[in-house]
């Protein structure tokens, strides 16, 4: 018959004895000595689960309960140039030959003129543009086209009736407007039917029609006109010039 010893692994010796312990996991017999305990990463070190075991039961810590440590930043350097990420948001640009025209927008442009123009998504008020039409630099015109050489931006005196029941707008005069045209009209306290996107019919040398409009209410003051290519490539509104 075959014979287990009744100490299990342990080893027992007259000249050095041991004292025996058994495996908290398998629970086989082992002298004391040749147990350990059983560590665990928690966190960014070792904890002692305190769990003797014998070196068949003993589990390599888990790697993947360790804790990254990232190492410290790299210390700043002095006068650092880093890159200009709202700048880069701006629509930039610098004439550096002769006199031109931007083809997008129409609009003249001067040997050496820096044109810039930012759109703020969250408050369109602040929306901003450099020498929209020639305004001189660090200017703080609120309103566009008011160069002498600018032809696209007059105020209203009147609106009226023509008689069909279409708006009809006088202004100190109508050159640079042609029918068929394009504009804008804002600010027209009375009869607010005639703010918006129009088409133009031109009349005379002071007055315009503005194309399958309706004319509702009495002109009390106010209002301006500026044809389309006079704003910037993309807007949709008239953006107010000069320093925020």
């Amino acid at each position: 018959m075959g014979y287990a010893s009744r100490s299990g692994r342990a080893r027992t010796s007259a000249k050095n004895p041991q004292a025996f312990a058994i495996c908290d996991r398998c629970a086989i017999w082992y002298n004391h000595v040749n147990l350990r305990w059983q560590y665990d990463w928690a966190g960014a070190s070792l904890v002692n689960k305190r769990i003797l075991v014998c070196s068949t039961c003993y589990d390599e810590p888990q790697q993947q309960l360790r804790a990254i440590i990232i190492p410290a930043d790299p210390m700043p350097i002095i006068n650092p140039r880093v890159e200009p990420y709202a700048w880069d948001e701006v629509d930039r640009r610098q004439v550096s030959g002769n006199n031109t025209v931007n083809t997008q927008t129409g609009i003249p442009i001067q040997q050496g003129d820096t044109r810039v123009t930012t759109i703020d998504g969250d408050i369109p008020d602040q929306t901003r543009v450099t020498q929209q039409t020639g305004e001189a630099p660090y200017g703080t015109n609120q309103k566009p086209g008011t160069d002498p050489n600018a032809v696209t931006y007059r105020d209203i005196t009147n609106v009226t009736n023509n008689g069909i029941g279409i708006i009809r707008v006088t202004v100190s005069v109508t050159s640079g407007f042609i029918t068929g045209q394009k504009v804008i009209i804002n600010d027209v306290v009375g009869v607010t039917a005639a703010n918006g996107k129009w088409t133009i019919t031109v009349i005379n040398p002071s007055q315009f029609d503005l194309q399958n409009s309706s004319f509702t209410g009495a002109y009390v003051s106010g209002g301006y006109v500026i044809n389309n290519p006079s704003l910037p490539y993309g807007f949709d509104e008239v953006p107010k010039t000069g320093p925020l």
